[in-house]
């Protein structure tokens, strides 16, 4: 709990000595109470925002707006119809966000490293991740329990999470560079290939594979326009 601690207070330090003493079983825990969070926040938007008001709603973010823009109004229906489908799994999703947040960073994290020539072993980097997940995930999960989904408190509940975002950046920022022994402008080249080419070259891969679900869809009409 003191390398917690020390990670909070002071990254720098803190990521080095978690990295040398933090222990796998802390790392587990952590994130496992910041599932815990996500799923009381997940299951909250649930139970008071529906599929249609997250598509179709004033409070649409603006890539939604966006999205639904270029669509027009076959795909638009095959969106709804879809997000509708699965919109069970997607909260579920939602909820084991921390997990993957673990488990996909600290992956990306040690093949960017590998890709750069610094091999390591990637346990240390796995803990140090667990630990900064799980340190800093809670917060955005709390500010969106505690304010709710909509109106004022909602916004300031994003602001708030993308910050801890940001703070999660920093934490691992300083864990390569205490972990793979490289300075502070080649740990953040590591983050950036990491977040870039193991995060989102993925979800573009994702993204590219929905649209043509979309198109196959519109072809052979398994879903009818309105």
């Amino acid at each position: 709990m003191s390398a917690l601690l020390a990670l909070a207070r002071h990254p720098r330090e803190g990521a080095a000595l978690v990295v040398r003493q933090g222990r796998l079983g802390v790392a587990l825990l952590l994130v496992a109470a910041a599932t815990v969070v996500s799923a009381l926040s997940a299951a909250r938007f649930a139970g008071e925002v529906s599929v249609k008001e997250v598509m179709f709603g004033p409070q649409r973010s603006p890539a939604v707006e966006a999205l639904l823009g270029a669509l027009g109004k076959e795909l638009t229906a095959i969106v709804l119809h879809l997000v509708e489908s699965s919109w069970n799994a997607l909260i579920v999703a939602t909820a084991f966000g921390p997990v993957f947040v673990w488990l996909l960073g600290a992956t990306a994290v040690h093949a960017a490293a590998r890709l750069a020539g610094h091999a390591r072993p990637f346990l240390p980097m796995l803990v140090l991740v667990g630990h900064a997940t799980g340190l800093t995930r809670p917060v955005g999960d709390l500010a969106a329990l505690a304010l709710g989904p909509r109106g004022t408190g909602a916004s300031l509940a994003q602001l708030i999470g993308a910050l801890a975002f940001v703070w999660l950046g920093v934490l691992a920022w300083r864990g390569i560079q205490a972990h793979y022994g490289v300075p502070e402008g080649k740990a953040l080249s590591i983050l950036v290939v990491a977040i870039v080419f193991f995060y989102l070259a993925p979800l573009v891969l994702v993204a590219a594979a929905a649209v043509a679900i979309l198109v196959a869809a519109i072809v052979l009409e398994y879903v009818p326009a309105p």
